[in-house]
């Protein structure tokens, strides 16, 4: 997948399929993003295992900054549903989580859906301010999810040519 292109704050930013040695990156971003959204759950309550159970059956795509994988997301395209959305703390509020998004709605045009947990203001404000629409809860066990969508326009669909 050829690189994506960006804007402002992130350029040089690229995104791409994740292939095998990404695994582990990918895998130590999980981790840390999830105890740091996850606050309330004990620090042993995830682990590094986690991330291959977390992506498989998914697209996953990568963020790639001064030769790191800096962030990722996974895309469910059956379901089409965005299963993960996490950026190293070391690279957050670059403009890294946005081109993820972006490419993910490029990659599966028309409309998504994604979940945040109920506690997770932070991601909450994320989707919003970037024009996802609360639409319900999923509960598909604690902690309890806020079910978002995004609004389709000209601008996710597929490229021509």
């Amino acid at each position: 997948m050829a690189p994506f292109p960006t804007r402002g704050p992130a350029r040089g930013i690229i995104t791409r399929t994740a292939g095998p040695g990404d695994a582990l990156r990918c895998a130590g971003i999980f981790l840390d993003g999830r105890r740091a959204a996850c606050p309330w759950q004990p620090p042993d309550r995830f682990g590094l295992d986690d991330y291959a159970a977390s992506v498989e059956g998914t697209l996953v795509l990568v963020a790639e900054a001064a030769g790191t994988v800096a962030g990722f997301v996974s895309i469910d395209p059956y379901d089409r549903f965005i299963r993960a959305l996490f950026i190293d703390p070391a690279w957050q509020s670059r403009g890294i989580g946005t081109i993820l998004l972006q490419h993910a709605q490029t990659v599966l045009p028309g409309q998504i859906r994604l979940s945040c947990a109920v506690q997770n203001k932070a991601a909450q404000a994320f989707y919003e301010r970037r024009g996802w629409t609360p639409v319900g809860r999923r509960n598909t066990g604690p902690p309890s999810q806020i079910l978002y969508q995004n609004v389709y326009a000209a601008e996710n669909r597929a490229p021509a040519g």
